[in-house]
């Protein structure tokens, strides 16, 4: 593959890790920066996104693209039944040990629960999506979310934002917004962030054209909407495919599971390779 640019690659060269605390800093600036955004009627709800498939994915997770040293492995699972799909997102250490697992349940292609766990960590949280007791025609996202086995949960909620989304589901999104984003335009989303318990402001748009194993791709940055923000946290680099169906090759950036330095756990920007074979 073509290089991205010089600074991407040389800052993806070596592992990278960023303190909660430093990260929960950001995102409480970048709430400062983000115009409000009403909560979502009805007729304002995101397109229905295809959320089964694929039903059996593999990925493999290295410290950056120079690497061949295997941080983690990743398997998706989806099933099917009726208008429900429930799909199991696992990842493990190079020994099998599980060190994340989530699972989500979508109802008519729209995101209904998802739910996530650090079986080392002790860490749990989950977001549903459910009407809101004061207005039934409108949604709130309920969040819980503890940060070990010995804190307790804690609760929050807000109003459920057009195209509210979680890590399952960016692939579908670039899928269902391809043309918008090959023409150049952004393309604007809430990411759920459960160890915060609210939903963050991000863009996505079109960075480059290149070749991937001799193929045409499109690469995509994902970044946060707050431009002060983006100066402070590395974007996503998403390599996409430019033929239909447009699937998500490899990412760089922030992953799910956190690594263990001392007697802390350190979130980690990684690159994640897709299995399609």
């Amino acid at each position: 593959m073509k290089p991205l640019t010089a600074r991407n690659l040389a800052r993806a060269s070596s592992l990278r890790v960023l303190t909660p605390s430093c990260f929960i800093v950001l995102l409480l600036l970048s709430l400062a920066f983000v115009l409000p955004i009403h909560a979502e009627s009805p007729a304002e709800r995101g397109a229905t996104m295809e959320v089964l498939n694929p039903t059996n994915l593999n990925a493999t997770i290295y410290p950056g693209p120079n690497s061949s040293n295997v941080l983690f492995t990743f398997s998706r699972r989806a099933f099917q039944s009726n208008a429900t799909v429930q799909v199991l997102r696992e990842y493990r250490r190079p020994d099998g040990t599980i060190v994340a697992r989530e699972r989500v349940q979508y109802e008519s292609g729209q995101l209904a629960s998802y739910d996530l766990e650090e079986p080392l960590t002790g860490a749990h949280g989950r977001a549903v999506i459910q009407p809101d007791p004061k207005n039934s025609r409108e949604r709130i996202v309920l969040f819980e979310y503890a940060a070990g086995p010995n804190n307790s949960v804690r609760t929050a909620r807000e109003p459920l934002r057009t195209d509210t989304l979680m890590n399952d589901m960016v692939g579908p999104f670039i899928e269902t917004h391809w043309d918008t984003l090959l023409a150049g335009e952004a393309v604007r989303f809430r990411f759920l962030a459960l160890a915060r318990r609210e939903t963050v402001g991000f863009k996505l748009v079109k960075q480059s054209e290149s070749t991937w194993h001799g193929r045409p791709v499109v690469i995509l940055k994902m970044e946060p909407s707050s431009w002060v923000i983006g100066q402070l946290i590395d974007p996503l680099l998403f390599t996409v495919e430019k033929d239909p169906p447009h699937r998500v090759l490899q990412y760089l950036g922030r992953t799910t599971p956190r690594i263990q330095i001392g007697d802390s756990w350190k979130d980690v920007d990684a690159l994640t390779v897709f299995d399609w074979h």
